[in-house]
């Protein structure tokens, strides 16, 4: 086969494969992201980026991966963005909180290297969380509120209100841990 051939073949199979799995991916990219606006554009640069690299993606064996980390590449770089995140309403984690969850997942909040990637990550998997979650884990980790504060605010049990922080941090432990497996 000559390389206009293979070009072709392998424009045809990102083209039916964004026909095929469109709304999976569009289905996580939209967990991920602040809005659905936000998470097309995102699928629509990945596939663009794939169509663009048709040549070199015939030898990509897992092409849904492919995929995937481009939309995560291309997520994590629109969170570092300052407007982007501004306009999402996301506030700054507090460091007690980024070391509760990063020691929950198993890695050392102090590695650099990591430190501000995994802040990335964070605010993207604090944004997919239930709200209910979100909210009492923001209240504890940002307004510093004490669960007997959050009981008379909301009504709720404490024992309520400590699970949801505990089914939060572990949602955001797995998260990180997922995370880590696409950058390793």
């Amino acid at each position: 086969m000559s390389d206009v051939e293979n070009d072709e073949a392998a424009r045809r199979h990102i083209e039916r494969a964004y026909r095929e799995r469109r709304r999976g991916f569009l289905a996580w990219a939209n967990r991920h992201a602040p809005d659905l606006e936000t998470a097309e554009d995102i699928l629509q640069d990945a596939f663009g980026r794939a169509l663009a690299n048709a040549s070199a993606l015939s030898l990509v064996e897992d092409f849904g991966a492919w995929i995937f980390t481009a939309m995560r590449n291309r997520l994590a770089d629109l969170w570092r963005s300052e407007g982007a995140r501004a306009r999402a309403g996301v506030v700054e984690i507090s460091p007690e909180l980024f070391e509760e969850i990063a020691t929950e997942a198993g890695y050392d909040p102090a590695d650099r290297l990591i430190r501000d990637e995994l802040l990335a990550a964070l605010e993207v998997a604090i944004e997919a969380l239930p709200e209910k979650q979100r909210e009492v884990l923001r209240a504890q980790a940002l307004d510093g509120l004490t669960f007997k504060e959050l009981t008379e605010r909301t009504g709720e049990s404490i024992d309520t209100l400590m699970a949801r922080k505990r089914y939060a941090i572990r949602k955001l432990a797995a998260a990180l841990d997922y995370w880590m497996d696409f950058e390793t």
